[in-house]
């Protein structure tokens, strides 16, 4: 029986696109043995539109990265648990390539090492912020250039977090086609300086500072937030209590709040068409093993 845990994540922390990301402390958990055919069994509400046969998303990447590696395709018996909703912006879609790459590597024996596996998955993305911290655990900046992914991991944030997720979804394609084709120069330099003062911010625990670089981006919320219902209300119910920013591509929104603040009743109260969740984050990344059955 082969096992696999896969955290979730938030990425993008604001102006951080597509290069900063955390894990999260919810899971994929999936368990499965070598069979004649493929089969899913969904043991979670979250996942029971999903396909139970070879179309299944986990079915493709796991034949997908058998052509890729050139090695025997094969199929499994999987049984899949998760506490991560789908099409959220929380990083539903990484974790299951993910977990497809790792089960691929542990059934063929290809002994992968965790950078093989990081540009591997970093170029089926096109980008680090979800795979690698899933993998890895923690929060980590990275970036691909086509061609490498290049990647640090700094020390978890330290203040509480709240993911506050809506009760409908927003496809990361639709989000992808409110984004401008392009910006001006002055724009661009202007969203690489609120950026780079982030990481800097997030590498000290200056948690006031990288929170005020959260909500000064212009890469992609000034173009998505009409997308998401509760964006403009929960910025004015913060009111200096926290700072918040979009999960991934929404419509999640990610709420880091001070310390002293007693914000997560006012979310609860504020924000009925929403499950709001206290959130940690994950240090331990993804896990793949075989456990063997004792004989009587």
């Amino acid at each position: 029986m082969i096992r696999v845990k896969v955290p979730a994540s938030t990425s993008n922390l604001g102006p951080g696109f597509d290069s900063i990301g955390m894990a999260l402390d919810s899971y994929l958990e999936i368990e499965a043995e070598v069979s004649r055919d493929w089969q899913f069994n969904h043991r979670s509400e979250l996942l029971h539109d999903l396909p139970a046969d070879d179309t299944h998303y986990l079915a493709r990447m796991v034949n997908h990265f058998c052509r890729l590696l050139k090695v025997e395709p094969f199929k499994l018996t999987v049984t899949m648990t998760s506490t991560i909703p789908l099409a959220r912006g929380l990083g539903s879609s990484g974790t299951v390539l993910i977990a497809s790459l790792l089960i691929v590597n542990h059934v063929r024996q290809l002994k992968l090492s965790t950078d093989e596996l990081i540009q591997l998955l970093s170029a089926e993305e096109g980008h680090p912020d979800n795979v690698v911290p899933s993998l890895l655990g923690g929060l980590v900046v990275g970036c691909h250039d086509g061609g490498q992914c290049y990647y640090e991991t700094l020390a978890p944030i330290a203040w509480p977090m709240y993911a506050v997720i809506p009760d409908y979804e927003l496809k990361t394609a639709d989000a992808r086609n409110a984004l401008p084709f392009e910006l001006t120069y002055s724009s661009a330099v202007r969203a690489s300086a609120v950026s780079n003062v982030l990481v800097a911010a997030l590498s000290t625990g200056n948690y006031d500072l990288a929170g005020q670089m959260m909500m000064q981006d212009l890469l992609h919320e000034p173009y998505r937030k009409h997308l998401i219902k509760d964006y403009t209300e929960l910025h004015d119910m913060l009111n200096g209590q926290g700072y918040a920013f979009l999960s991934g591509a929404g419509p999640t929104l990610f709420v880091m709040a001070r310390p002293d603040a007693d914000i997560e009743q006012q979310l609860r109260e504020r924000f009925l068409n929403c499950e709001v969740r206290r959130v940690n984050t994950d240090t331990a990344g993804a896990v793949c093993y075989a456990e063997v059955e004792l004989s009587d």
